[in-house]
């Protein structure tokens, strides 16, 4: 009998099947798509913060042990790639005495690394000038001191006679942080700041002047710098990290109380492996809407079957089946729609991943999701078209018959208002994160730390929700009570058949407000995923030129500023502007900071200067006033805050004259905040006019060149490059590296390809629950069509009914559902204010793409008007005999 069954529908509603299929091909395609795009996320996030950690481990030695011993036991446990032993002594200051007069410095360190040491940790040591496998000093000592290559430097350590030193070179040292950091039990706060004054020399040399090594009070120490095999760890950030702590702990535990290790590549993995599950919550979010609606549209084309179900199930009573073998029948129907459904999305999916996302299949959990994704869309598709099945089953008894003829009783959803109690409840939680100043990733200085409040994601979610209740509540009301007003908006339409045309909307209002609601949770999806990606992936541009300073940065130094290269830089072919900033340094009482001369009236011709960047989020009047103001300064809220600085306040700050090589008092007048500004620091940081900073320093050299790109800003970057030659110091980078070096952080996860499919999935639903609704509601129409054409109705005039339940469908709900993604994707980008860097001035609208999801619409409900217009004299005839 079952095998009869099948044949049965697959030859007599095969595309029914299919049709209904569609739905769960949806649902699991998508659930495939962003579970497989989340797992290549976490794993592109492992992989960047493995790059950007240079030393993965320094153990601290104590005095007396021997680190020989301990670098074989760290390749005893881990597997390690390279370990270089490195010194490290403290020392009162440095002195210099250059062009007659002398210059020191407060407490210092002296390095003692190895000769291959820049070679061996990329990234830990950035040369400026001169050589790298020498004597070196920092590039802020080396201002502190007017000292340049050649110049010899007296270090006075804390014990100990001084000594000279010949300066080699001149360089950076990106990770500073992490190389003075305090490994071990500590008192007092965790994060300290680097030393300000630096020196670096071969560990040879080191030996000769602290022969003494680690004895105590010498203030001489000694670290291993290790880096790991990173192809040895797993793939994800939780393994990894597991993985690597696991192994430093096990490390200390064999030393014994004779090292402790500076886990920094743990610190990093437990930063990004929270991000990753943040990721994730945020890929389930943005699909799951769309989840929900495909399966809503399998509902509706179930539903939409159900006078026909109806019709079997009596007929298969009436010859003698009993309700187990219906119901085994109608699981057999479920179980192949689903089955189909659910192969066919695991397929889409699949497709979608290799072809658009470029994620390769051949991973165990790529194919494990791909598979969980099927099973998931199988067991949905039996619940949406199993349970509506089992009540038409129920519903042929004399009790359920009787209750088809009671008054139709309002659902007990709205009877409780679930729909303003889910509105309410999202306001309340968005106003709880919002008002306690929520931050999805907190990174304080010095310390990597990651805080994510889950429950906030409830808000757009629950508003989602409850919005797509309301508009089913609302529309309902309406076409019930509003006859009149409906007669009224429908007599253009309709002329003299506005009357019946007004009373049909209003009978069959449940449909058509469902259906409402369904088109308006479908355009709802559409614009939340098309502003939230189209925000998203703008800002990431965004942080990506504030981190570089523009889209094609040069940055030299004192010595070698890249303003002398200005106007060759302006000849280059590609490039829209090209602007100098002055970088400086300069005492803010004790606190040395670095101070950025600009052009206020055309810094933002070259880089992007937004509201967010100041404290009264106006970048224009900030501008405007720096502008008017010869002598003001914008100052960091830190320092604002530090000092207790008033608008107004005369601020005199202690600049390096360039002519008498001595420190002088300048005055400056603080006119604003602000908070963040292309390459500067993430802390203290000040930014004063270039012309007065310029003269008060008496040096109108200008150390970094920020540049606007007419195209691609690498192949401009690359061209730039090649134009300086390869000895130059200049250091030419641009928002791709930059991108890069934001590294694990949420906002590096590109969701332009995941956006773009779903924005697809999007307009598709949009288009199924504009066109669907009208072509499944043909059942109920059938009747009263077949009624007016046997009465001597013309097929336009029939026509118009359409017509006019497709202007409710659209009139309705697309702009609530443009007024509800909208809401959506503002609460979702404010929610993730934390992650974005600044956070958006405001939310970008891809036009082009919400008009083609109208133009989807529109299409989709006219083919479905016109597909039903094919009602002949013959038809009417064999309808109403149907008794339909």
């Amino acid at each position: 009998m079952i095998v009869v069954w099948i044949k049965g529908i697959i030859a007599t509603r095969l595309r029914q099947l299919l049709i209904s299929a569609c739905g769960i091909v949806a649902a699991t395609a998508l659930i495939g798509v962003i579970g497989v795009f989340g797992i290549s996320s976490s794993r592109t996030m492992t992989q960047r913060a493995l790059t950007a950690v240079s030393v993965d481990w320094q153990v601290a030695i104590a005095s007396g042990s021997d680190e020989k011993d301990l670098t074989a036991k760290l390749s005893e446990i881990a597997s390690i790639r390279a370990a270089r032993t490195t010194g490290y002594a403290d020392a009162t200051g440095f002195s210099a005495n250059t062009n007659g007069t002398t210059q020191t410095t407060g407490a210092a360190q002296i390095l003692g690394i190895s000769t291959d040491y820049a070679a061996t940790f990329p990234g830990q040591i950035r040369l400026l000038l001169g050589r790298a496998d020498g004597t070196l000093l920092t590039q802020q000592t080396a201002a502190n001191l007017h000292a340049t290559v050649g110049d010899r430097v007296t270090l006075t350590p804390i014990a100990g006679p001084s000594f000279d030193i010949v300066v080699d070179g001149i360089v950076d040292l990106p990770n500073a942080d992490a190389m003075f950091q305090t490994i071990g039990p500590q008192k007092g706060p965790n994060a300290t700041a680097p030393p300000d004054n630096v020196a670096l020399m071969p560990l040879e040399e080191w030996n000769l002047h602290f022969a003494a090594g680690q004895t105590p009070g010498n203030g001489a120490r000694l670290q291993i710098h290790a880096s790991l095999n990173h192809s040895s760890l797993p793939p994800t950030p939780d393994a990894a990290f597991l993985e690597v702590s696991g192994k430093a702990k096990h490390f200390e535990v064999l030393a014994a109380g004779s090292a402790n290790i500076g886990d920094n590549l743990a610190a990093r993995l437990d930063a990004v492996r929270q991000d990753a599950l943040f990721a994730r919550i945020l890929l389930l979010f943005l699909g799951l809407p769309g989840i929900v609606l495909a399966l809503l549209l399998t509902i509706s084309i179930t539903r939409a079957n159900a006078t026909r179900l109806r019709r079997e199930q009596a007929l298969l009573g009436l010859r003698g089946a009993n309700s187990t073998q219906i119901t085994a029948l109608a699981f057999v129907e479920a179980t192949l729609i689903a089955g189909v459904g659910s192969l066919c999305g695991m397929a889409l999916a699949a497709i979608l991943a290799k072809t658009v996302l470029h994620i390769e299949l051949n991973a165990a959990p790529v194919m494990i999701w791909l598979a969980a994704s099927a099973f998931t869309g199988f067991i949905l598709a039996l619940a949406v078209v199993v349970i509506p099945a089992l009540l038409e089953l129920h519903g042929h008894t004399v009790a359920s018959r009787r209750i088809w003829l009671t008054p139709t009783q309002i659902p007990l959803w709205q009877r409780s208002f679930v729909d303003l109690g889910l509105i309410a409840i999202a306001g309340v939680i968005f106003w709880h994160s919002a008002s306690t100043g929520y931050q999805v990733v907190l990174a304080p200085e010095g310390v990597a730390a990651t805080a994510v409040d889950y429950t906030a994601f409830l808000a757009p979610l629950l508003f989602w929700t409850g919005s797509g209740l309301l508009t089913l509540r609302l529309v309902s009301l309406a076409l019930r009570k509003g006859k009149k007003a409906l007669q009224m908006i429908m007599a253009p339409l309709a002329s003299t058949l506005a009357a019946p045309v007004a009373a049909t909307l209003s009978r069959q209002h449940a449909r058509i407000a469902a259906g409402t609601a369904l088109v308006a949770l479908a355009f709802a999806f559409a614009t939340t995923t098309a502003i939230f990606s189209t925000t998203y992936n703008a800002q990431l541009l965004v942080d990506a030129r504030l981190t570089n300073g523009a889209d094609v940065t040069v940055t030299g130094t004192t010595a070698a500023p890249a303003g002398d290269q200005l106007e060759n830089i302006r000849t280059t072919t590609g490039i829209l502007s090209a602007e100098p900033m002055l970088h400086r340094f300069a005492y803010v009482g004790k606190d040395l900071q670095d101070i950025y001369g600009i052009d206020p009236a055309r810094i933002g011709k070259a880089t992007d200067i937004v509201d967010v960047y100041f404290g009264d989020r106006n970048a224009s009047t900030s501008m405007a006033r720096l502008a008017a103001t010869p002598d003001g300064v914008l100052v960091s809220q830190e320092t604002v805050t530090d000092f207790q600085l008033l608008l107004g306040d005369v601020v005199n700050l202690r600049l390096q004259d360039t002519l008498t090589n001595q420190s002088k008092t300048v005055p400056f007048h603080f006119i604003g905040v602000v908070k963040e500004f292309p390459t500067a620091p993430h802390d203290s940081f000040l930014v004063a006019n270039g012309a007065y900073l310029a003269a008060q320093t008496s040096n109108p050299r200008a150390e970094i060149v920020l540049i606007r790109a007419a195209g691609d800003a690498a192949t401009l970057a690359t061209t730039i490059r090649q134009g300086f030659g390869t000895s130059t110091p200049l250091r030419t980078t641009d928002i791709s590296q930059a991108v890069h070096l934001i590294g694990s952080s949420l906002t590096a996860v590109d969701l332009r390809m995941l956006g773009a499919i779903n924005m697809g999935f999007a307009i598709i639903f949009v288009a199924l629950a504009a066109g669907l609704t009208l072509w499944l509601g043909q059942n109920e129409r059938a009747r009263t069509n077949a009624i007016l054409l046997s009465l001597g109705a013309s097929r336009t005039s029939i026509r118009s009914f359409l017509w006019s339940e497709a202007l409710i469908l659209l009139g309705f709900g697309l702009p609530i559902g443009g007024l509800v993604g909208t809401t959506v994707a503002w609460m979702l980008v404010r929610l993730l204010n934390g992650v974005f860097d600044p956070p958006p001035d405001t939310l970008a609208y891809p036009w082009a793409y919400l008009g083609l999801v109208l133009t989807g619409a529109l299409i989709a409900t006219i083919a479905a008007v016109y597909a039903q217009g094919v009602w002949s004299k013959e038809w009417a005839v064999q309808e109403l005999r149907a008794g339909r």
